[in-house]
C-alpha cells in the first residue's frame, strides 16, 4: 500500500513546520526540522539566556541577534524549555525528529512484514497493536480498514484503542471483536502522520479469514420444473469456504451413478427413473468432513409424466429426529388439503394445513407428502406440490414387547425394529450371560435372524430365535444398534415358567455389563 492510497495525507496536511505558536499564558513553541535553523524570540526583559535551569554550553551553533537566540543546524539536544531572563516568558523549542518505520504485533509477536497475511478463524477476536519508536513530537497512528476490491459487504469496522506510551515507543490498538468471513482479504492498516513525514508511513496486513463450508446446490432446469424420464439433468454444487475445498456428490450416502466433474457437476445426459434419490453434496475441510441437507431428485415416468408441468412443483426437506418442521404448499402462504404418498403411489389423507406443521418427528414420519391447492387463475383447476421429507440422526429402537413371559420348552422369537440415518454400521444382540451374537449367526441354543425391511422409510425388524425354552433363557435381551449419529437400544425381559431356576442376574448386573460393552464397542 503506498501513500498516495491512503486518504491522500500529504504535505499540505501539515501545519508550517516553523510556526510559532504562543498558547494562552504558555510558552511560546518554535518548531524546527534537525538540521535547521531556530531563532528563539525573547519576551520580556533582555538577560542572560538559559536552557532549563543552566546556561547553554559553549557551542559555536548559539549567537544572539537582536537579543534573540539563534541557533544553526539544530539538534535533538536542543530541545527544551529556553529563557532570556528570570522575568520572560519561557520559548519551547522542539526538533523535529521523524519516527522510525512502523510495525505491527498480535499476541506480543511481531509480524514478519514479509508475509502480509494472516489466518483468523471466523467470528473469533482479533487485536492488532501497531508500534512506532522515536519521533519528536510523538507521531499520529490512525487506522484504516479496507474492504477487498469489488466488496459490497456493509459494516466492516474497527475498534481502537490508544496505548499509554512507553519511553519512545507510541502505540494503538485496533481491535474487531468478532471477525466474519466478510472480512477475507480485508487490509488492516496503520497510518503513521508527523510534520517530518512528505507523506504518511503505513504498516498493514491481510486478513486471512478461515471458515467452514457452506453449500449452494443449484440444478438445470430449475427447482420446481419436474423432470421427466429421458431429459438432460444437471446438479451443481459450489462450496464456500476457505481454505477452499472440493464438493464430492452422493446419492443416498453412496457413490453416485454418474462420474462427477472437477468443478462440482453431475451431468446426467439422459435421466433415468433409477436416478431418483437423495442427494447430498459433502466435502473434506480442515480434517473434517461437512454436508450440506439432502435434496430428492424425483424422475417422473410413465403416466406420472404425462401431467403438464405447470401443475406440480417438488422440493425436498431434511430435520433431525425429534425435532420440528413445517411443510410450505408451494409457496405465497397458499392453503391446500395435504395427504401423504405411499411407496404403491396411495394418498392418505392428512386434512389442511398452511402450513403443515410437524412437532418431534419420528423416523416413520419421513416421506413423500403432497399438497393440493386451487390455481388462482384457473377455475376447477388444482396444482399439487409434493414435498420429500427426510429424517436423520440418533438410532431409534423399539420392542414390541420389552416383556415376555413363556412355559417351559416353548420355541420363542423376540423382535424389536429400529430406525436410522445414516444407516447402521453395527447391530449386536445381547444375550442373559452377557455374551453377543450378530444378525445372521448362532450362538448354541440362539439364533440372530437377518435383518428385514420394516415398514417405514429407513426402519428395519431384528429378531432372535431360541428352542426349548429353559432355564438358561431367562433374562433380559438387548438389540443394541450403532450408527454415525449416536448408539441406540432396547431390552425385551424373558421369563420362562415351570423354569426351577430364577431369572440370571439383577437388573443392576445388567446394567453393568450393559455399559461394559457400549464401551467396548463405541
Amino acid at each position: 500500500m503506498t501513500a498516495s492510497g491512503i486518504g491522500g495525507l500529504g504535505q499540505d496536511f501539515f501545519p508550517d513546520l516553523l510556526q510559532a505558536v504562543t498558547g494562552d499564558g504558555g510558552p511560546t513553541e518554535v518548531r524546527v526540522r534537525e538540521g535547521g535553523r531556530a531563532v528563539l524570540p525573547c519576551h520580556g526583559p533582555a538577560g542572560d539566556w538559559r536552557h532549563g535551569p543552566d546556561p547553554p554550553a559553549q557551542d559555536p551553533r548559539y549567537r544572539l541577534e537582536r537579543g534573540s537566540m539563534v541557533i544553526s543546524r539544530a539538534r535533538p539536544s536542543d530541545s527544551g524549555l529556553w529563557t532570556c531572563g528570570p522575568h520572560s516568558a519561557p520559548v519551547h523549542l522542539i526538533v523535529l525528529e521523524p519516527p522510525k518505520a512502523p510495525y505491527l504485533m498480535i499476541d506480543k509477536r511481531r509480524l514478519d512484514p514479509g508475509n502480509l497475511f494472516v489466518p483468523v478463524k471466523e467470528n473469533s477476536a482479533l487485536s492488532v497493536e501497531c508500534l512506532v519508536e522515536g519521533g519528536a513530537p510523538s507521531p499520529g497512528l490512525h487506522w484504516l480498514l479496507v474492504p477487498p476490491a469489488g466488496s459490497t459487504a456493509p459494516g466492516l469496522a474497527l475498534q481502537t484503542t490508544p496505548a499509554p506510551p512507553r519511553g519512545s515507543v507510541s502505540s494503538a490498538i485496533a481491535t474487531i471483536p468478532s471477525v466474519r468471513r466478510a472480512y477475507h482479504n480485508s487490509t488492516v492498516a496503520c497510518i503513521v502522520t508527523h510534520p517530518t513525514l512528505p507523506a504518511p508511513l503505513n504498516a498493514s496486513l491481510l486478513l486471512d479469514v478461515q471458515f467452514t463450508p457452506s453449500f449452494a446446490i443449484s440444478r438445470v432446469p430449475g427447482f420446481g420444473f419436474p423432470l421427466r424420464e429421458g431429459i438432460p439433468v444437471s446438479l451443481k454444487c459450489d462450496v464456500d469456504s476457505n481454505p477452499p475445498s472440493t464438493p464430492v456428490w452422493q446419492k443416498d450416502d453412496g457413490v453416485p451413478p454418474v462420474e462427477q466433474s472437477g468443478d462440482g457437476f453431475l451431468n446426467f445426459t439422459s435421466i433415468k427413473r433409477e436416478h431418483s434419490g437423495w442427494y447430498k453434496c459433502t466435502t473434506r475441510h480442515l480434517l473434517s468432513t461437512y454436508s450440506s441437507i439432502g435434496y430428492f431428485l424425483n424422475v417422473r415416468y410413465g403416466e406420472e409424466a404425462d401431467l403438464d408441468p405447470g401443475g406440480s412443483t417438488e422440493a425436498a426437506m431434511e430435520v433431525s429426529v425429534g425435532g420440528a418442521v413445517q411443510l410450505d404448499c408451494g409457496g405465497g402462504g397458499a392453503r391446500g388439503c395435504w395427504g401423504r404418498v405411499s411407496p404403491s403411489g396411495d394418498v392418505s389423507p392428512l386434512g389442511p394445513g398452511t402450513p403443515l406443521a410437524i412437532h418431534s418427528v419420528l423416523y416413520q414420519q419421513a416421506g413423500h407428502y403432497r399438497c393440493y391447492a386451487p390455481e388462482a387463475d384457473r377455475l376447477n383447476a388444482w396444482r399439487t406440490h409434493n414435498v420429500h421429507l427426510r429424517v436423520t440422526g440418533v438410532p431409534m429402537v423399539v420392542a414390541h414387547n420389552t416383556s415376555l413371559t413363556v412355559s417351559g420348552g416353548e420355541d420363542v422369537t423376540i423382535t424389536a425394529e429400529y430406525c436410522c440415518n445414516p444407516g447402521a454400521t453395527r447391530i449386536l444382540w445381547l444375550l442373559p450371560t452377557a455374551t453377543v451374537i450378530a444378525p445372521g449367526t448362532s450362538l448354541r441354543s440362539f439364533k440372530a435372524n437377518n435383518i428385514t425391511d420394516g415398514n417405514w422409510t429407513d426402519c428395519y425388524k431384528a429378531s432372535l430365535s431360541f428352542r426349548n425354552a429353559g432355564r438358561e433363557h431367562i433374562g433380559d435381551y438387548s438389540l443394541l444398534v450403532w450408527s454415525g449419529r449416536g448408539i441406540g437400544q432396547a431390552t425385551i425381559t424373558v421369563n420362562v415358567t415351570g423354569a426351577d431356576m430364577a431369572s440370571r442376574g439383577s437388573a443392576i448386573e445388567m446394567s453393568i455389563w450393559l455399559i461394559s460393552v457400549l464401551l467396548l464397542f463405541s
